[in-house]
């Protein structure tokens, strides 16, 4: 399984629209869907390093709230994720 760069992690955020909170040892991502759910993730300053499959579906499950295939859609179309 493919798995992203931090730095996809990223693209990922500013193409569906999440709002930079802060930086530490990371960079912290939060996004307000429209039924008024926030979600929030970070991404290491290690953007060239990829992640284990586990921790990418966990991330998406509980980050992202995202599917892979949605996840790679918006790397590649350019276009957020559709959350109606």
């Amino acid at each position: 399984m493919r798995t992203p760069t931090w730095a996809e992690i990223e693209q990922f955020c500013r193409i569906d629209g999440w709002v930079e909170v802060r930086r530490t040892g990371h960079v912290f991502y939060e996004k307000v869907l429209p039924n008024g759910t926030v979600l929030r993730t970070h991404r290491s300053y290690s953007s060239k390093k990829t992640m284990s499959p586990g921790r990418f579906h966990a991330i998406l499950r509980h980050q992202l709230g995202a599917t892979a295939d949605e996840f790679w859609q918006a790397l590649e179309t350019r276009k957020p994720v559709d959350r109606r």
